[in-house]
Order: structure tokens, then C-alpha cells, then sequence
């Protein structure tokens, strides 16, 4: 009896986090994996529009809304959903402008991670300490797409660590870190307020 109540305690407790991944169920994992594709699309589109930025030496000052896509897909749909938007995506991107898979796709998945993490954080985007919550997330993931990008570009590229750090990490952190800080709460609120607006049967709750 004792073990039969451990277990649904374990089960119970598991289960919210579980829930995060929009998995339990053949429908619930397709609407999912559906998601992630049309938001590995958005995330490509963004990647072709030349958005404005200033350059200062090694620095790059301006917006990559692809980042910020990213990080509130992830955030709408869960993990699996913001890992393949910003996998897919950067693919997309490497097949049809580079003509080429860049590094066996692990610099790609290197912007998934970013998805993936904020994906695990629960939001509520019709309050501010939430969306705060979602800048700082973003920011943790964006934090580990750069030590994976850094690690690749040691390993893979070859890179020496001064160049690899000024001509690799530092254009993504001058432009990546108020992208994920600032945007996401506003895409999110965006999304919210379409939905209430044209599809309230599929608003969260």
C-alpha cells in the first residue's frame, strides 16, 4: 500500500514538469512537433529580413527578433517546440543562404538549447513578475547557447580563443542579450492579446 502511495506521489509530482513538454498524448505531441516546425519557419523568414544594427568595432548594437521568436516559442509550447524552432530554423537559414549544414548541425542546435530552456519555465503572460521571469530565462538559455557556440568554435572551427571570443561571442552577447531580455515579454504579450482577440477558444488560461 505504502509503495502503491509512493509511486502516485512521485507520478503527481512529476507530472507538472512533465506537462511542460506537450507530450502526453499522440495529438498533444503533434500539435507540439507542428509548433515547432511553423515557428522554425517564422524563425528562418526572420533570419532573411536585414534589420538595422550599428557596428563599433567588435561590437554589433541592434535586435536579432529570431532570438527573441526563439524564446517565446518555447515559452507558448514547451521545450520540444523552442529546441526544434531554433534547430530548424538555423538550418533553414545554412541550407538555402550558406548552401551548406554548417558543423553536422550542432551550431544549430546550439540556438535550440535556447528554446529548450526557457520551454521549462511555466509563464503567465497576463502578469509582470512572469514576464520578467521570461526575460530572465531567455537569458539563461541564451547564456548556454554561447558556451555551446564558443565550445564548437574551439573544436570544430578551430578557432584560438581571443578570436573566437571577439569575432564569434561578442557581435551574439552585444545583440542577443537585449534581444532575449527585452522582446520576449513583448511577443508574448502580443501573442496573448491575438489570441483573446481571434481565437479565445485556444487562449491559455
Amino acid at each position: 500500500m505504502s509503495e502503491t502511495q509512493t509511486k502516485q506521489n512521485e507520478e503527481t509530482s512529476d507530472s507538472p514538469f512533465i506537462e511542460r513538454f506537450h507530450i502526453e498524448s499522440i495529438e498533444m505531441l503533434s500539435l507540439t512537433i507542428l509548433f515547432g516546425l511553423i515557428g522554425s519557419i517564422l524563425v528562418f523568414l526572420l533570419t532573411l529580413i536585414p534589420f538595422p544594427y550599428q557596428t563599433i568595432s567588435l561590437f554589433k548594437l541592434g535586435f536579432v527578433f529570431s532570438l527573441a521568436l526563439i524564446a517565446v516559442i518555447g515559452s507558448i509550447r514547451g521545450p520540444i517546440a523552442g529546441f526544434l524552432s531554433g534547430y530548424l530554423g538555423l538550418i533553414l537559414n545554412d541550407f538555402f543562404i550558406a548552401g551548406t549544414i554548417v558543423g553536422l548541425t550542432l551550431p544549430a542546435a546550439s540556438y535550440g538549447v535556447l528554446g529548450f530552456i526557457v520551454g521549462l519555465g511555466v509563464y503567465d503572460f497576463e502578469k509582470g513578475k512572469s514576464l520578467a521571469k521570461l526575460s530572465i530565462m531567455s537569458a539563461i538559455g541564451l547564456v548556454f547557447t554561447l558556451l555551446l557556440i564558443l565550445l564548437l568554435a574551439l573544436s570544430l572551427q578551430s578557432y584560438s580563443l581571443l578570436a573566437a571570443i571577439g569575432f564569434v561571442i561578442l557581435p551574439i552577447v552585444t545583440t542577443g542579450f537585449p534581444s532575449v531580455i527585452l522582446l520576449p515579454p513583448i511577443l508574448a504579450r502580443l501573442w496573448l492579446l491575438f489570441m483573446n482577440r481571434f481565437l479565445p477558444d485556444f487562449a491559455p488560461d
